[in-house]
């Protein structure tokens, strides 16, 4: 349903799917990330009223996961591309340097799928 490309590297398509609702892609050597493209892969469509949310997530200075909010795709809106250089925090420790993307099903809000997330 979704794909994951950084520049240099294969494009991913084997997310895990660790919920019902919840997809993971997991990214090693973040450090050396500077943007990521996700993407639906246009063979299964979102339900009517239905998007994906796009979050991120690095380890913190204990190795604890941070996550954070990067945007959503939608049917309107099948792909984004994410600057994601200057939201890693600069008191990460070196935890394998696994950087994971986490896409969430959820139900938009409004009219407008483009606008409601």
């Amino acid at each position: 349903m979704f794909g994951c490309l950084v520049a240099g590297r294969l494009v991913q398509t084997a997310a895990q799917q660790v919920a019902e609702d919840k997809f993971v892609f997991d990214l090693p050597d973040y450090e050396n990330i500077n943007h990521v493209v996700v993407f639906m892969l246009g063979t299964i469509p979102f339900p009517e009223g239905m998007g994906g949310s796009v979050y991120f997530s690095y380890p913190d200075s204990n190795g604890m996961p941070v996550w954070q909010l990067l945007g959503f795709v939608t049917n309107g809106k099948p792909s984004a591309i994410f600057k994601i250089s200057g939201l890693k925090s600069v008191h990460t420790k070196d935890v394998g340097q696994l950087l994971q993307f986490c896409f969430i099903i959820c139900c938009l809000s409004g009219p407008d799928d483009t606008k409601s997330i």
